[in-house]
């Protein structure tokens, strides 16, 4: 007889992903099987969380977290020690998952013992929850979901004829599988007065590179990443359809990598890349004006990022992953 399993809450990253794909049209059952939970659990969180017809993930959270504040006791902090790393740790821009699975880690290689374990949701508690939390503005510091998306109808086309694409279709099989380092993912993350940072995300090891151009220019674009690859191996770099990629071609046999782009609107075929600028913009906001931002400043964000553990890595960081695959270091200020 199969035993019934366990309900679990869901988490405020599983309300993001719900709130994405269902403005993608997805099908609630099919969010369910994505997230792997009961049909009826997608049912329910939508039906007694929507408003005006609209699931809105900050809002489910925040709805989520009143409730079970009502329900709930205040939580005692006894562990000072845990939750000084915990504060320091959320003010650096990790997530409360992040923080617990790491610890979860360090306690399996000996670093850290069982008594210094907090899970996530004990850590969204102290956040929200505690006058602990409430005095260091820890809520603060954790990730928002976009606020402002695009028009249901779409962007209009920016008419900018890309030759030579090779679609993301004909991508090694290889590359979907994460098997080898050097498979790349690039984009361009936008500013006010026409700057951007781009961004170079590594698809096994998650390692990511940063360049501020100075215009979002396929000249600008060629330059960076040729830059930062030259010391890495370049097996594939997959684009989206920014005209800043026009000269792909060029960039393709500056470092002996084929190139490949995503499908118009497609953003999510090089998920890796937008989840790591979703992290950028933790350090520097959509409104945040860069003109003053110093390549020195960037690559200290980048080393951020490296050092920071990440769920799909098992909490290793991308440098421990380096590491770990036998990737000798090289000298480079965002390592």
């Amino acid at each position: 007889m199969k035993t019934k399993e366990k309900f679990k809450q869901l988490t405020s990253e599983q309300r993001q992903i719900i709130e994405a794909k269902l403005l993608q049209g997805w099908l609630q059952k099919d969010i369910a099987s994505l997230l792997e939970v009961n049909k009826s659990t997608i049912s329910r969180e939508v039906a007694n969380r929507s408003r005006n017809g609209h699931y809105w993930a900050e809002g489910a959270q925040a709805d989520y977290q009143q409730r079970r504040s009502v329900c709930h006791p205040s939580l005692k902090i006894n562990n000072h020690q845990a939750t000084s790393y915990l504060k320091d740790k959320v003010i650096d821009g990790w997530s409360p998952e992040q923080i617990s699975g790491r610890l979860k880690l360090d306690i399996q290689k000996g670093l850290k013992t069982k008594t210094d374990y907090i899970g996530y949701e004990t850590i969204y508690k102290i956040v929200y929850e505690t006058e602990f939390g409430r005095q260091h503005h820890l809520s603060d510091y954790l990730r928002r979901g976009k606020k402002h998306r695009t028009d249901k109808h779409g962007r209009r086309s920016q008419k900018c004829l890309i030759i030579n694409r090779n679609s993301i279709d004909n991508r090694p099989e290889v590359v979907n599988l994460r098997q080898r380092f050097g498979d790349w993912e690039s984009d361009s993350i936008i500013y006010p007065h026409k700057r951007a940072i781009n961004s170079l995300v590594e698809r096994k090891t998650l390692l990511t590179l940063l360049t501020k151009l100075r215009r979002k220019t396929a000249t600008e674009t060629l330059k960076a990443v040729t830059y930062q690859l030259q010391c890495f191996p370049a097996e594939t770099i997959t684009f989206d359809n920014g005209s800043e990629n026009s000269l792909h071609h060029q960039i393709g046999y500056f470092l002996g990598a084929k190139t490949y782009f995503c499908h118009p609107y497609h953003s999510w075929e090089k998920g890796t890349n937008e989840n790591t600028n979703g992290l950028v913009r933790r350090y520097l906001p959509h409104h945040r004006n860069i003109n003053d931002l110093t390549q020195a400043e960037l690559d200290l964000v980048a080393r951020a990022l490296n050092h920071r553990p990440r769920k799909k890595l098992g909490f290793y960081t991308p440098v421990e992953m380096l590491k770990l695959a036998g990737y000798k270091l090289i000298s480079c200020n965002q390592i």
